[in-house]
């Protein structure tokens, strides 16, 4: 009888050896697939090792409140333009701004006009994009090291103290509202850069630059372009293909520059700098 039971305990322990090997097969391959990698994962990560979880299970957490089943993709930015936050943005004051903005003179220049080429001017920046570019470097929609430290140390408010203040500085030019026609603005223009402007490149899908960002590089809510530093738009560009920067709702400016060629990315940064795009 032990022999009998013998030989049975050895047929069971050579059946249990592969099922045991692909149940630690299965744990491994979900420890890494769903635990370990989305926290390197630069489009969604980094999570922790309980977010990843949720996530791996079809959950979304933000601002530590589990909610209900979404897609685990982060977010471009997280200003929706409602009344309320339009009323937040542009509740700004300006003297209260340029208090604030003392931190910013080291990097964008004394009255907002740096000649730093790889930053921003600022002077005359519309103040609904500086607050949402606040906002998104404080949420981490939008990444820089600098940045983002600053931008989490300021309130919703004082970020619209700020916007305030630059947005009335001479700078960046203002939107009066009033332009005359401009000649040769169509796609039949024989200069490949003002017909990117004004008029895209259909066959590429690509929108007029113009559309967004107005017929002389400025429209409300948008970033001013005419007269902005060309390396710092050219880099901007840049990380929109790249998709390093990726805080443009829908977006446009990433299927854009995805296409561009950096020839293109160059030569349109030269023109909006040099106010090329501005003229009539």
């Amino acid at each position: 009888m032990s022999r009998v039971n013998g030989s049975l305990g050895l047929h069971d322990s050579w059946g249990f050896i592969p099922a045991a090997v692909a149940v630690a097969a299965l744990v491994v391959g979900f420890v890494a697939g769903f635990l370990l990698l989305p926290r390197y994962d630069g489009l969604r990560g980094p999570y922790t090792v309980k977010e990843s979880a949720y996530h791996a299970l079809g959950l979304h957490v933000h601002d530590k409140a589990l909610t209900a089943l979404q897609p685990p993709l982060k977010v471009p930015t997280h200003i929706a333009w409602t009344e309320a936050t339009v009323r937040q943005a542009t509740s700004g004051d300006p003297k209260r701004g340029k208090l604030v903005a003392a931190d910013c003179v080291s990097c964008h220049g004394e009255q907002g006009l740096t000649t730093e080429s790889g930053t921003p001017k600022l002077a005359g920046l519309d103040s609904l994009s500086v607050y949402k570019q606040l906002d998104d470097y404080r949420s981490g929609t939008r990444l820089s090291d600098v940045m983002s430290v600053i931008a989490q140390s300021l309130t919703p408010q004082q970020s619209a103290d700020v916007g305030a203040y630059y947005a009335a500085l001479p700078g960046l030019p203002e939107n009066s509202g009033e332009r005359m026609p401009r000649p040769n603005s169509s796609y039949h223009n024989n200069d490949s850069v003002q017909r990117l402007i004004f008029a895209g490149d259909p066959k590429r899908g690509i929108a007029a630059c113009a559309s967004c960002h107005g017929p002389g590089g400025y429209l409300i809510g948008a970033p001013a372009l005419i007269h902005q530093n060309a390396v710092y738009i050219e880099q901007q560009l840049e990380a929109f293909a790249q998709g390093t920067r990726r805080n443009d709702m829908n977006m446009p400016m990433r299927t854009i520059a995805a296409v561009l060629t950096p020839a293109e990315m160059k030569a349109l940064a030269s023109a909006y700098s040099k106010g090329l795009a501005g003229t009539n």
